[in-house]
């Protein structure tokens, strides 16, 4: 029996019961077809996160009105009666696992992307925003109801309607975005109004059987829009509705705070919204916001916070999270860094949802984790490098059945990202090195800490394949004086931190703007000059704003389109944007000027020896942690 009964208990939901209490949230994931149909990486993706043991997975926002109403522009619809075969697949598919399924229904209101030929609609006229009369949402309420009497067709236990984060409804239910004085705005019944018509609709035409769960927004992030009192009043409303479950979030954005949480928001960091609601409602609620441990959620739900919790980038990340859990294993769980890289920023980058230390995500069709097949012929592989990509192509070569060994030059594990974890809320990304680790205990890899690897030393394994995992080094740019600036690594690495200086940091990137967060923490005032036209580029957006949010608050004074000509002892002279040169005074000068592959001496030594070499990660060109992983997956696989 698990130690987290109360996480593990059975749950009824109307007329159907749940195997548990945990909730896969409806996430955009963007693998389906370019046309909104179901795809079978789309229909994988689903089917491990059920065989991951989740007692019911709600189906990413889903149009009701395709093409128009789109949240993004590669959106799964349900309002055409010829995909139903396909999301019939799903439900059969995550049925065989026990496993509910619900799919949320979507209209993204005045959030809607551009398609030609569509118009965007909200509660109000606002600029290029048709406000909807009275017929034309009685019409639209009737689309969320084909969508749900397709869903029902299609074999799904239920719907959820979609009324947070900013999307149509809540564009309804806010009093920032509502000003209509009719019968759909005025005051909070008004306001609400769309959604209990939908609620009711949808019951009548699909019957008591079929599940009606509410994403519901109690408050929005904007100060100016719907407050917690207000959410509250809003669950009580639906709660008198026919309705099986009230899964509760927030709304509309404000500056960095959004639907998904940040590295420096808590664990937990929405439970006091389900505080709020719970004692006011009959109806089950479920809460979700960074929820990652059984302990916090068998807690939650035994302190009667909430009846069932919303697991969703953990999941991403772990879809065995529940059976590990479940059944003792939680030391194994790939535990989410909260970082969003793969989750939100590859989605709009129209990779598809993906995820940074778990290289499987999105390829589920092709590669099922924990199941890779045993080479036909095993090898003798020598890895040379302990960072992410040198320990995930050593644990991916291990699974398929070759033998491994891993040289490691420094005393630990991890490579850089022991550096990236040092500055403010990056503390998170140390689990991944105790994940790997583990792994690579588990799958018996030879590990060689403190030993750097040579062409002697590795000829000596008599290695069939050699995989150079050496990542990268400063790039030091010929300016003159750079040799007074101290580089960004081992600013981070230091016991010693410069307090109390005027400090100027050459390079804007992310790991320099990174490394100005960590300085302000010692009560340094910092200057960052940037050759391109905006800093922190490359990294998810929310987190971006947040840093900077942060840098500017802090007085932090930034210089963009601009050229260091040279570091002197008194400070730093440099070209700005309109070509004038300028002087700031420094004390202390950091370089942060960007980095390059390294190991090519080792490469081309090792080839001359007459070895098979391949290079993963950063050693071919520089990426980040996402792509590093995945580099050294898909070298360990296709050895």
């Amino acid at each position: 029996m698990s130690k987290y009964s109360n996480l593990f208990s059975t749950i009824r939901l109307g007329s159907h019961v749940l195997k548990n209490r945990i909730i896969m949230p409806a996430m955009d994931t963007s693998l389906c077809n370019a046309d909104g149909t179901v795809s079978p990486a789309l229909c994988s993706y689903y089917a491990k996160r059920a065989r991951g043991g989740v007692g019911m997975i709600i189906i990413e926002y889903t149009s009701v009105d395709y093409p128009s109403g789109l949240g993004s522009s590669t959106q799964l619809k349900i309002n055409d009666v010829a995909g139903i075969p396909e999301f019939q697949n799903i439900s059969n598919t995550l049925h065989a696992y026990g496993t509910k399924v619900l799919v949320q229904l979507h209209h993204a209101g005045a959030r809607s992307v551009s398609v030609p030929g569509t118009q965007l609609v909200g509660p109000c006229d606002a600029g290029k925003v048709h406000g909807l009369t009275e017929a034309e949402i009685k019409d639209l309420i009737g689309k969320y109801v084909v969508a749900a009497q397709n869903a029902q067709k299609a074999g799904m236990d239920g719907v959820e309607i979609h009324a947070g984060h900013g999307y149509l409804i809540n564009q309804f239910l806010s009093p920032l975005t509502n000003l209509r004085t009719d019968e759909y705005g005025s005051d909070t019944i008004g306001r609400s109004r769309f959604l209990v018509e939908t609620i009711r609709r949808i019951r009548e035409a699909c019957g008591r059987e079929f599940l009606i769960s509410v994403r519901l927004a109690v408050k929005d992030w904007d100060p100016k829009g719907l407050k917690l009192e207000e959410g509250v009043k809003i669950a009580k409303i639906i709660d008198n509705e026919d309705i099986n479950l009230i899964n509760i979030t927030t709304g509309i954005k404000y500056k960095h705070f959004g639907a998904s949480e940040t590295q420096d928001r808590p664990d937990g960091n929405r439970l006091s919204l389900a505080e709020a609601v719970k004692p006011y409602v009959k109806t089950p609620i479920s809460i979700v916001g960074k929820l990652r441990t059984g302990e916090m959620c068998d807690n939650a739900i035994k302190e009667g916070i909430t009846d069932l919790v919303a697991v969703g980038r953990q999941l991403i990340c772990d879809p065995e999270w529940p059976n590990k859990l479940r059944f003792g294993k939680e030391a194994e769980v790939r535990k989410c860094l909260n970082c969003l890289e793969g989750c939100y920023a590859s989605i709009g980058a129209m990779r598809g949802v993906r995820c940074v230390i778990n290289p499987y995500c999105g390829f589920e069709s092709i590669y099922d984790e924990g199941n890779l097949p045993l080479s036909s012929k095993k090898r003798n592989v020598v890895v040379v490098g302990g960072g992410v990509s040198g320990m995930q192509a050593a644990i991916t070569a291990a699974e398929r059945g070759h033998k491994v060994t891993l040289f490691e030059k420094s005393p630990v594990l991890g490579g850089q990202m022991n550096l990236a974890a040092i500055p403010p809320d990056k503390e998170i990304l140390l689990s991944s090195i105790e994940y790997f680790s583990g792994q690579l205990a588990e799958k018996n890899v030879d590990i060689k800490l403190g030993v750097e690897a040579n062409v002697d030393n590795i000829s000596a394994l008599s290695p069939e394949l050699v995989i150079l995992a050496s990542g990268s080094l400063p790039f030091v740019p010929p300016i003159k004086g750079i040799e007074r600036a101290t580089e960004s690594w081992d600013v981070l690495r230091s016991d010693k931190k410069p307090q109390g200086k005027h400090i100027v940091i050459i390079g804007g990137g992310n790991v320099g703007c990174e490394t100005a967060l960590h300085l302000l923490e010692y009560n340094n005032k910092i200057t960052i000059i940037e050759m391109l036209s905006s800093v922190s580029n490359g990294q998810e957006a929310s987190h971006r704003m947040r840093d900077l949010e942060i840098l500017e608050t802090s007085g932090v004074k930034i210089h963009t389109l601009a050229r260091v000509e040279e570091v002197s002892e008194q400070g730093v002279y440099f070209t700005d944007k309109d070509g004038e040169l300028q002087f700031v005074e420094s004390d202390f000068v950091v370089a942060s000027t960007g980095q390059r592959p390294t190991g090519s001496i080792l490469y081309d030594a090792l080839e001359e020896k007459g070895l098979r070499v391949e290079r993963t990660g950063d050693a071919i060109a520089m990426g980040n942690i996402r792509t590093n992983v995945l580099s050294g997956f898909l070298v360990g696989y296709n050895l």
